[in-house]
This record gives C-alpha cells, sequence and structure tokens, in this order.
C-alpha cells in the first residue's frame, strides 16, 4: 500500500519496479482430524486408567513402568479396605491382598526414589504418592535435584561443544560467498558452517591453511584486501569480523578469532572494500549491505575502518521510501566522484554517492526478477548482472544514459556472473564471461531440473554464445563465482557451491584445482 502511494505521489525513484518480491499464494491449511476426547466417567470424573496413559508405555523407563504395576495392586487394595469399612466380608485370597500392603508401600517407596528426575508418573498418580512416607519423598526431591542439575550440566557442555572451534579441512554446509586473497595464491570461502576457511591454490588438490572462527551463525558474506585487518566477514548474527589473515604468516592447521568487531545489525549479506582507496593510508573505506532482522530495516552502509580495524560509520541508508529492500550485491564504480551499485529483487540497479549521505543517483530497470550478483569490468566501464530470469545484462555506466550493451540469455535461474580481465560487451566486444546458477535446493526437489543445471558456462562477450562450460562441477546451485585472471595461462574462474564445494576452472572449462580428489 505504501509502495501504491509513493508511485501516484510520483517521489518513488523505483516507480516502475512493483513489488519488490510477488507475494505467494495463501498456503492451504491442512485438514486434520482431531482425536476425539475421551468420555468421562461417572460422576464427570476422569477414570485412572486415563490419567495413568499419559504418554506411550514404549516411551516409560523399567522403573516407571514398574511403579505403574505396584501402584495398580496398592488400589486394588484400597478398594478392598473400602469394602471393609462398609462392612463386607473379604474372602482368603483378597485379606491376603490386604495383608500385603505394606510390602507393596515399601516396594513401591523404593521404586519412586529411583524413578527419573523429569518423570510425571507422581504428578499423574497422586493417590498413590500421598501414601509415600516423608523420607522417601524427601528422597525423590533430592533425586530430582540432583537430576535436574545433571541436565543443566550436559546442556552448557553441549553448547560449549558446539561454540568450541575446530579445525575444518573442507566446509560441512553450502558455501555462500569467496574472495581472493592479496598475494593471489589463496581463496578465502565463508558458509552456513559459521566458519571462514582459507585455502592455498598451490596443488592441484585445494587444502585449508587455517580456519576463522567466531561468528555465532551463517557466514554470507567474505571479502579481502592487503593490510593487517583485511580480511572481513559478516552473517547471520549481525556481526562484522575484521581478521589479520597474511597468508605467509599462518601455520597450517591454525584456527584464528577476531581481531576486532563491529556490531552492524541485521543480517549481512555484502561486504566490499572500496578498491580506490590507498591502502597504505590509515583508513579504508568498506560498503555493507545487510537484509532485515527482527526490528532492524534493510540497510545500505559505508565505514571508514582504520589500521586497527576500527571502523566508524560515514552513512547508512535504511529508509523504506528509498531503499526497495536488501541489496544482493554490491560494487564500487569510479568516474568523477566514486560510486556504489546495488542489486536487487525487483529487478533494479541502483547507484548511489559513496560519500555521505548516500544519496540515491539513478535506478536502472534491467530484469523481471531478482538481480542476484554484479560484476565490473576491468576499465570500470561495463557493469554486468546477473539475475534469476535467466539474463544477463552488461550496461555501460561510464555515460549518464547506462543504456544497456548486451543481453546474454541463459537457461536457467543465474545467481552469479565473473568476467575476464579483457572484457567489453558489445559488437566490438572482447573476451568473456562466465554464468552460473541453477534452481535453488527447494525446487530441486519438486521440479524437473537440467541435466547440466549446476554447470558454469563460458560466453564470448560479442555475440553472446556460449564457448565453453564445465562438467560435473557441483550438484547443487551455484551460489558466486570468481574472477582469477592470475591463475592458468589465459585466466580462471573459482566456483562455490550448495554442495559444499570450491573448484576452480579455466576458461574452457576444465577443472584446475578443486578441494575434492576428483
Amino acid at each position: 500500500a505504501a509502495g501504491e502511494a509513493r508511485r501516484a505521489a510520483g517521489d518513488a525513484p523505483w516507480r516502475d519496479a512493483g513489488p519488490l518480491i510477488a507475494s505467494p499464494d495463501q498456503r492451504r491449511q491442512s485438514r486434520r482430524s482431531r482425536p476425539a476426547a475421551l468420555p468421562p466417567t461417572a460422576g464427570g470424573a476422569m477414570s485412572w486408567r486415563a490419567e495413568s496413559t499419559f504418554k506411550p508405555s514404549s516411551k516409560l523407563v523399567e522403573e516407571e513402568k514398574e511403579f505403574l504395576k505396584v501402584a495398580k495392586k496398592l488400589r486394588e487394595i484400597l478398594k478392598l479396605e473400602e469394602k471393609v469399612a462398609q462392612g463386607e466380608v473379604l474372602e482368603g485370597l483378597q485379606q491376603e491382598k490386604v495383608a500385603s500392603k505394606d510390602k507393596l508401600l515399601k516396594e513401591i517407596a523404593a521404586l519412586a526414589v529411583k524413578l527419573p528426575g523429569e518423570t510425571e508418573v507422581l504428578e499423574k498418580n497422586q493417590d498413590i504418592a500421598d501414601l509415600l512416607p516423608n523420607g522417601a519423598l524427601k528422597d525423590i526431591e533430592k533425586r530430582r535435584k540432583q537430576d535436574q542439575q545433571q541436565r543443566e550440566r550436559r546442556a552448557e557442555q553441549e553448547v560449549k561443544k558446539r561454540e568450541q572451534a575446530e579445525f575444518m579441512a573442507h566446509h560441512e554446509k553450502p558455501i555462500v560467498d569467496i574472495s581472493l586473497s592479496a598475494d593471489g595464491g589463496h581463496l578465502f570461502t565463508c558458509s552456513k558452517d559459521r566458519y571462514v576457511l582459507c585455502w592455498t591454490m598451490k596443488d592441484k588438490l585445494l587444502q585449508v591453511v587455517a580456519t576463522f572462527a567466531g561468528h555465532k551463525g551463517a557466514v554470507f558474506a567474505v571479502d579481502a584486501s592487503v593490510g593487517p585487518y583485511g580480511l572481513v566477514s559478516g552473517g547471520a548474527d549481525g556481526e562484522v569480523n575484521f581478521w589479520q589473515a597474511d597468508p605467509a604468516k599462518m601455520k597450517t592447521g591454525s584456527i584464528l578469532s577476531p581481531s576486532a568487531k563491529l556490531d552492524h545489525g541485521g543480517i549481512v549479506r555484502v561486504l566490499r572494500w572500496c578498491p580506490y582507496d590507498d591502502p597504505s593510508k590509515d583508513s579504508r573505506r568498506l560498503a555493507s549491505a545487510s537484509e532485515k532482522l527482527v526490528s532492524k530495516p534493510p540497510a545500505i552502509c559505508v565505514w571508514r575502518v582504520g589500521d586497527r580495524g576500527r571502523a566508524e560509520l560515514v552513512f547508512r541508508v535504511d529508509d523504506a521510501k528509498v531503499l526497495p529492500g536488501k541489496a544482493n550485491d554490491i560494487r564500487w564504480a569510479g568516474g568523477a566522484s566514486v560510486k556504489l551499485c546495488t542489486c536487487h529483487d525487483n529487478g533494479y540497479v541502483g547507484v548511489w554517492s559513496a560519500d555521505a549521505p548516500g544519496s540515491l543517483l539513478k535506478t536502472i530497470k534491467l530484469h523481471t526478477a531478482p538481480i542476484m550478483s554484479l560484476a565490473l569490468s576491468d576499465d570500470g566501464s561495463n557493469l554486468v548482472t546477473a539475475s534469476h530470469d535467466q539474463t544477463s545484462a552488461a550496461v555501460d555506466i561510464s555515460t549518464r544514459e547506462t543504456p544497456t550493451v548486451r543481453v546474454y540469455k541463459a537457461n536457467r535461474p543465474l545467481n552469479a556472473v565473473a568476467l575476464s580481465k579483457d572484457f567489453k560487451a558489445g559488437d566490438d566486444g572482447a573476451g568473456c564471461l562466465v554464468l552460473a546458477g541453477g534452481k535453488n535446493a527447494r525446487e530441486v526437489t519438486t521440479e524437473a531440473t537440467l541435466e547440466d543445471e549446476f554447470e558454469s558456462k563460458v560466453h564470448d562477450a560479442a555475440s553472446g554464445e556460449e564457448t565453453a562450460t564445465t562438467t560435473k562441477a557441483h550438484f547443487g546451485p551455484v551460489h558466486r563465482l570468481l574472477s582469477l585472471p592470475a591463475v592458468g595461462k589465459g585466466g580462471a574462474f573459482a566456483t562455490v557451491s550448495e554442495d559444499g564445494t570450491l573448484k576452480v576452472h579455466d576458461l574452457t572449462g576444465r577443472c584446475i584445482h578443486s578441494d575434492v580428489i576428483e
């Protein structure tokens, strides 16, 4: 409704975007037949049988089962005692049962003390519990407190065990982002398993050098630059961590903790160091994008980070009238003034001033579905997108008109794009681009997929024709691509996927590095 009002007023820069995400059809509620309630017994009271069958007998421990057996015998004795009180004469067998009462009380008292602390048997059999001696009740209470303390200690130990950092030889969950080290010989990846890993490309089999542990949830963003605090990561815990990550100083098998932290808020999805800042200066700029979390709205931020990892906010854009939801990717763009380019679920690219207050300069409608990734050509003139509408658009951002130079078509939803060092779009174009994606994990289980759904495709920049493809690289959607122009003879690219693996391919599609033996 707010979006409609803004469009009517004519003041919304994203007015042709429509809703950020089309709202899904309301799910039909499944109808489940409810079990009929147990009928009350005479007088409206629930029967003892209904009370005592509060959980399946298969879930009861042996002590609970034995307690219920003895409790049944005691109830029979109590009924016989009521008959005696009413003047009835008991038969021989009945008299023997009544005579065994003291023995059964001792037996059930011994069983009650052995009951597990979390049992509900006593509460569900209060009439029997009232027969127990005070000594037994005190022992039962003591046992319950001891069991409760043991459960609490076990729970604390389990939490500590989960949080305890350990060296990871590979990721155990989907890998969602990747970055290249300043020395060009190492890769940094982040995953939903809470870790950032540093990989060496020394051999064909990629091996982990160091594990960066410090996040409390999935890590969605990672970027690397030169300098002592050049590695940065962010994730679901709303924190941005800065790490000292010089591969030359790392020992294989090391586990590293953050050197500095920033409380960003929201779910941190994107982090990008500014490539136009002099790394030798005292501070550098860092762009970030976060997704809504509880009361924190989606935001785009620019921070100035000092040489000790201390970050100061330059500006934050989180006004829903200006920002159309979360940004899926960010790229710094040069020119007369430094700018930020962001892409969104509404199919738009936004161009923002990199200086405070972060003014929105321009919006460009390019796609009919979410734009998931951006790439910038080496000369800074072409901005290239990857969209779920199965196309990639190359835009000339060196001119005020920002015309679309070329649209590259695919046959699957696109999540990622990477460009060769000499990429230039258009009829007089040069170089190539790599496109990858595939249906998401939920759709894969319900919809048909292509035989090469999760392969990466190399396209000629000028013609758009496919020139190469990877083979059996991944069995899940590719989340990010990273251009590696200095790797191999003519350049290469890295892929990370929902399947939790990392691969490096040359521009012919051949796998030259992998984190698994092939």
